[in-house]
């Protein structure tokens, strides 16, 4: 069964996979409905990176045009080791990533979806899923609504998930992240570059803006969450000059911070899904699968599962859609996450780090690896996977 007429859509959640879902069943002529829990567009944080896979699935959504008039293009991924031993060197010149600040994301993402027809509730958050035969009833702080399908991207710490029985709880990383803005003069300004002494000590430097000679960077701090308390209670001198020892040339960013209240800590969360749709729910984003941010693909895979989703559900119909999506998607990212759990302790951890280093290094001259971490960032598209903007009514064109 196709959808061959517009369906009812209800998506939980405003952030960057909901809006993305948005979009897409929108432009093919669903009535789309998104709730948001909280009173306005929220979207706090500092840049985040958008791989070249991930750039693909925005441009089928349509949005390349407007997705090249905010961020910068990243086209090196460079880590190094505090003693200038390279462990990450990924080269993404022929196939640029795009570094974005999450407001500036997220605002093309809602003017959007608004512009393509979907419907917005602020301030009203999902309470409870059921079921009325093969259609969803969600309970939401206005009172009732029933959809054809209902799509949970309401992030990491979702709840909902677990009500429609596609996961269990997620956990908390041991370690986060601190984070803080600045604008720079004389910058390279096309390379996510990274710092590490160890497993202990972790920072990123990102672009997320250019203004003539002028970078916008990102700047993040490796920490331990049950370590955050006692970090607020050091001195922020004593604490910068330890960053700078780490990283000297990072002073221009590192100068610009006065007090510990300049950086915000951001927490992570891993959510395993046991299966992405039970029809009629279905869940993407961070809410199926939230990981470490290691291999920095949370928005590129929120992008990839509402493409694939409204995709399918396009040719298919909601219920067959739907299982057909957690058919194609479940595997690739679990095998995600997987890598992603087994980098981590190699990133962040309390071990010295001394063997990660040579095996990193070392396998940088070995032929083939730096092809295979490129490849996992820029896996060719899948096919069919184009949104368009004709009516859901209309028959697909053969």
């Amino acid at each position: 069964m196709t959808a061959l007429h517009p369906l009812s859509i209800g998506i939980a959640g405003a952030g960057n996979a909901g809006l993305a879902a948005a979009i897409a069943f929108a432009r093919q002529g669903h009535d789309v409905r998104v709730f948001e829990k909280h009173p306005q567009l929220t979207a706090m944080g500092a840049g985040l990176l958008i791989q070249p896979q991930g750039i693909r699935a925005f441009e089928a959504l349509g949005l390349g045009r407007e997705l090249e008039g905010i961020g910068a293009p990243i086209d090196r991924l460079l880590g190094l080791s505090h003693r200038g031993w390279r462990l990450i060197d990924v080269d993404l010149a022929g196939s640029p990533g795009r570094a974005v600040t999450r407001p500036a994301l997220s605002n093309l993402l809602f003017d959007a979806a608004r512009r393509a027809g979907a419907a917005f509730s602020f301030g009203c958050g999902i309470r409870e899923l059921h079921r009325d035969g093969v259609r969803a009833r969600v309970v939401h702080a206005g009172g009732e609504s029933g959809f054809d399908l209902f799509v949970i991207a309401d992030g990491a710490a979702s709840t909902l998930r677990e009500q429609a029985g596609l996961a269990g709880p997620s956990s908390l990383y041991r370690w986060g992240t601190l984070w803080f803005q600045a604008w720079v003069d004389g910058w390279a300004p096309r390379a996510l570059q990274q710092r590490f002494r160890g497993t202990r000590e972790m920072m990123g430097l990102l672009p997320t803006d250019t203004e003539g000679h002028r970078t916008r960077l990102s700047m993040f701090w490796s920490l331990r969450g049950d370590a955050l308390e006692a970090w607020r209670r050091t001195d922020i001198g004593q604490w910068k000059q330890q960053v700078l020892r780490l990283w000297p040339q990072s002073a221009p960013v590192v100068e610009q911070i006065r007090a510990h209240d300049d950086l915000p800590f951001a927490a992570y969360r891993h959510t395993w899904p046991r299966a992405l749709a039970r029809p009629p729910y279905c869940v993407i984003g961070d809410a199926a699968h939230a990981m470490s941010p290691q291999l920095g693909l949370g928005t590129t895979l929120a992008a990839q599962d509402a493409l694939a989703l409204a995709c399918a559900v396009q040719a298919h119909g909601p219920v067959d859609g739907a299982l057909a999506y957690h058919a194609r998607r479940l595997r690739t990212v679990q095998a995600y996450q997987t890598v992603s759990r087994a980098l981590t302790p190699c990133f962040q951890a309390t071990h010295g780090g001394w063997a990660r280093d040579l095996v990193f290094a070392a396998g940088l001259h070995i032929p083939g690896v730096p092809w295979l971490m490129k490849r996992s960032l820029t896996e060719p598209p899948a096919r069919g996977t184009t949104i368009g903007t004709a009516p859901a009514n209309e028959e697909p064109q053969a």
